[in-house]
């Protein structure tokens, strides 16, 4: 395996871990009718704050993966059935919240201090969609 695939395969594994523990940390609005979640055309990635010794932003579906600098607003097209995340790792210090918004629903993650990981994931339910 070339260091590259490796160094992904570790990526992919670490990003699956921090998005199940961060998803505790999350806030959403569950106020939300189900007509307005149903009408979201488009997904906002959003990182905020300061990382005075940089950050490392990381975002996409789990069909896609980009990469992003703070301070981060970037709305992109939907699709059905496709989880939606976003993760900022501060660089040694720093307070910064991330959030991924479709319609009404926010979800949203803060981090402060030290190398410490902000996460935020579009709502699902059981089958993986959030239509």
């Amino acid at each position: 395996m070339s260091r590259r695939r490796a160094a992904t395969a570790v990526l992919g594994v670490a990003l699956v871990v921090l998005l199940t523990v961060g998803g505790a940390s999350c806030s959403g609005d569950s106020g939300r009718s189900d007509r307005q979640r149903h009408g979201a055309r488009t997904v906002e990635f959003v990182v905020t704050g300061s990382a005075p010794n940089g950050v490392d932003i990381t975002y996409g579906s789990d069909a896609s993966n980009y990469r992003g600098r703070l301070p981060l607003d970037v709305t992109k097209p939907i699709r059905k059935n496709v989880w939606y995340w976003v993760m900022a790792e501060l660089k040694g210090g720093g307070r910064i919240t991330c959030k991924v918004i479709i319609g009404d629903a926010v979800r949203a993650g803060h981090a402060i201090g030290g190398h410490n990981v902000c996460t935020a994931q579009s709502p699902s339910d059981l089958i993986g969609g959030w239509n």
